[in-house]
């Protein structure tokens, strides 16, 4: 082969490395970004998650106090508003939660509304077709009872139903929600 032919080759190889190679960076840069936009929506939710978990400890913690020193409904009740303003006001203010608490005599609803105005609304005994009490006074306690035990209570928020069933004793749960990446992630505690 004569120098020119051989320059000609090394010139046209040297070309097609080069797209090879531009394509290569090309795929590379839109995977990393598909990755990290998917870990960036997994933690959010998995941080909300692991909320969950940590208010259901927490409170149970505080109830555990409460019944161990003997404090009579009324104290605990107060010892519980406390324990939720303090979470509320410790957590990053981003969703709406709603809190149930109390016994089969009376049961407190405290919720708060960070995102987005709901109605919401609360069933004593719901599967004797109770009627719906509307909870109307965001960021402050208000208590429910009826004639007889309450079994259970359902706290309805914008149509969607939540169901808890009381035990014996005090009693606390919790609803939720928040927006990420356009969606609702909700969390109950157990009972839900």
């Amino acid at each position: 082969m004569n120098k020119k032919g051989v320059e000609k080759n090394f010139l046209k190889n040297n070309r097609g490395q080069f797209f090879l190679i531009a394509a290569v960076v090309i795929i590379v840069v839109i995977v990393s970004v598909v990755t990290i936009s998917n870990y960036t929506q997994k933690k959010e939710t998995t941080k909300l998650y692991d909320l969950g978990k940590e208010l259901g400890i927490e409170s149970q913690n505080v109830l555990d106090y409460g019944t161990y020193n003997a404090k009579s409904p009324d104290e605990i009740k107060t010892l519980m508003e406390q324990f939720i303003v303090n979470y509320h006001n410790y957590q990053e203010q981003d969703k709406n939660i709603y809190f149930v608490f109390g016994n089969k005599d009376a049961v407190n609803v405290l919720g708060y509304q960070d995102i987005a105005a709901e109605d919401v609304c609360i069933k004593l005994n719901p599967t004797k077709q109770s009627e719906c009490k509307l909870y109307s006074t965001i960021g402050t306690t208000q208590t429910y009872t009826t004639s007889g035990k309450i079994e259970d209570v359902a706290i309805v928020v914008s149509s969607t139903q939540y169901e808890f069933g009381l035990k014996t004793g005090e009693n606390f749960y919790f609803i939720i929600w928040q927006k990420i990446g356009g969606e609702r992630h909700v969390v109950t505690s157990e009972g839900a």
